[in-house]
């Protein structure tokens, strides 16, 4: 037994050896003692808990052969022999293994009354290992019991919980492990202070296995006289007087003290991740003393001082900033550089810096104030390249609509008033006076971006009246060639006049009932084909009453748009047949 580590050598072989899972013990030994056995069972909890030794005891248990008969610690031997069939569903984990299982389990067992197959680490099994599972799992022969244990439940499918009796295992407390590794040290002849032994309870974070792992350390390093001194030597922890230096000038806000000690703990070549951990330890400690919940800490005497003394004059608040500076404190990258601890230190003193919001435009509506930016820039984040110019086009549409057509210019006489009208669209111009000649009002009117804009008001409106399909016929198909008190003349171009021009006459009574709403008078609505330089063809009206009025054409001169098209895109000027 010389050659055989603490945790082997002492690893328990009966239901009470077992540290810190009394409701899991209970119950299993109620089991066994009523003949109630399952067919599986499912262990779990974090690791070094105790799941893959209290499954031993079990399958021991349930074939009459515990401690007490005189069985050894099941670390040594196994007296069940090939009647225990021990997987690591780890390296084991396909489909042909478990294929395997459920041809070996058809043997009856050799001596024992029950053979126990105990699967560690179940949750690496993979689907279809874990799919074939499922019906031996559900039905196994009346011989064969399964064990299954596994650090992470969550990830094993529903149909295998729903066949197995679950039992969580706990962490064990810091007493219970003190208990434990006092015992063990006494058997073993070593003499430690409760001090060190808690310390080793409280670096083992409830894994009794990780715990008695770290005396087995301790005890190689320091002989056979340990202090608590040696044993944080020994585990390479920092002193708690510098852990617990710097929470407290943390807590007050004394930055120079604080890179003190930072900089005494660099010189020392300490990890910091360690110093860390130990720093956050005591100012855990001193918000649930200010918080009025000292009673659910394990500490000693002096630590209770120490702390008490840390603790006067410190506002809650104070705590909790301190506590989430050095947990947010990232030391992984270089576990030997201070400068992690000093910055969560500057940040605490000082406060994390204040980054104004840039104001919002005047023209932002409440809606995009509350998504917090404009659903048009989080999309182009998103996107890019030509997603962002798509993107782009699609906004820019309803704009461009209202931009003048090439064959609807003005005489050069009135291009300053409506190049004014286009860069500045908000501008309206004056409604033509009553009275005025229809010459005028067509003069006035057509071509200009009110018109497109008056069409798609007409649309809306129709719309609104649904009639829907009217006005997707009326989109890009048509435009305004005369505007009277009583009458709106539409001209559609030459590919748009056989059909939409027909569906548009057929709904005429719509049509001037939207432009009327539109307009604020009663109009009637004519349609007649046009060939797109502005003015009435030939070929009359199905839609009106005669042939809309012939005028003079006005000078076609190119635009801004059509140079810019020619220069960028190399655009040629169309003309409909």
């Amino acid at each position: 037994m010389s050659g055989t580590v603490l945790y082997r050598k002492w690893r328990p072989a009966d239901f009470d050896q077992v540290v810190g899972q009394e409701p899991v013990v209970r119950t299993l030994q109620n089991a066994v003692a009523q003949d109630k056995i399952s067919h599986a069972y499912l262990f779990c909890g974090p690791r070094g808990t105790g799941k893959t030794t209290t499954a031993r005891i079990l399958a021991r248990a349930i074939n009459g052969r515990t401690a007490s008969t005189g069985a050894t610690a099941l670390g040594e031997t196994d007296d069940l022999g090939f009647d225990l069939v021990e997987i690591d569903a780890a390296s084991n984990r396909g489909i042909d293994d478990i294929r395997e299982l459920r041809e070996r389990a058809n043997y009856r067992p050799g001596s024992a009354r029950f053979k126990v197959y105990l699967i560690d680490e179940v949750h690496q099994l993979t689907g279809p290992a874990a799919d074939a599972l499922l019906k031996t799992l559900e039905e196994p022969p009346p011989h064969v019991v399964f064990i299954l244990a596994t650090t992470d439940p969550e990830a094993l499918k529903p149909t295998i919980l729903s066949r197995c009796q679950r039992f969580d295992f706990r962490r064990v407390s810091v007493d219970d492990m003190v208990a434990r590794l006092r015992a063990i040290a006494e058997s073993e002849q070593i003499e430690i202070p409760d001090e060190a032994l808690r310390l080793i309870a409280r670096e083992a974070t409830g894994s009794l296995r990780d715990g008695v792992n770290l005396l087995d350390q301790v005890w190689v390093m320091c002989g056979s006289s340990v202090s608590l001194e040696s044993a944080q030597e020994a585990l390479g922890l920092s002193p708690d007087a510098r852990a617990m230096e710097l929470a407290s000038a943390a807590l007050r806000g004394e930055l120079s003290e604080g890179l003190a000690v930072l900089s005494a703990v660099q010189e020392d070549a300490i990890d910091f991740g360690r110093f860390k951990k130990q720093v956050v330890t005591h100012l855990r400690h001193v918000l649930l003393s200010l918080t009025g919940a000292a009673g659910t800490l394990s500490l000693s005497a002096p630590e209770m001082e120490r702390l008490e003394e840390v603790s006067a004059g410190i506002e809650a608040s104070a705590a909790v900033t301190a506590l989430r500076a050095f947990s947010e404190a990232d030391v992984r990258r270089d576990p030997y550089q201070p400068l992690p601890l000093e910055l969560a230190l500057a940040s605490i003193v000082y406060g994390p810096p204040v980054v104004e919001a840039p104001a919002a435009p005047p023209a932002q509506t409440q809606q995009g104030r509350q998504g917090g930016q404009p659903r048009q820039q989080r999309q182009q984040r998103q996107q890019g390249g030509d997603g962002q110019r798509r993107q782009g086009q699609r906004r820019e549409q309803p704009s461009t609509r209202s931009l003048p057509k090439v064959q609807n210019q003005r005489p050069p006489a009135e291009q300053p008033a409506r190049a004014q009208s286009v860069a500045e669209p908000e501008r309206r111009p004056p409604p033509p006076q009553q009275g005025a000649a229809s010459g005028a009002s067509r003069a006035s009117g057509a071509g200009s971006s009110g018109e497109a804009e008056v069409l798609e008001q007409i649309r809306s409106a129709l719309r609104r009246r649904n009639q829907g399909l009217i006005a997707t016929m009326m989109n890009q198909s048509c435009r305004i060639l005369e505007q009277t008190e009583d009458s709106l003349t539409l001209g559609f171009l030459p590919n748009y006049q056989q059909v939409h021009m027909r569906k548009v006459s057929e709904a005429a009574a719509h049509v001037s009932a939207a432009a009327s709403e539109v307009l604020g008078r009663q109009v009637a609505v004519r349609c007649v084909p046009s060939d797109g330089s502005g003015q009435a063809s030939s070929n009359g009206s199905p839609g009106g009453a005669g042939q809309a009025p012939a005028r003079e054409a006005p000078q076609v001169r190119e635009s801004v748009i059509g140079r810019e098209a020619k220069s960028r895109f190399g655009a040629r000027p169309y003309r409909a047949n």
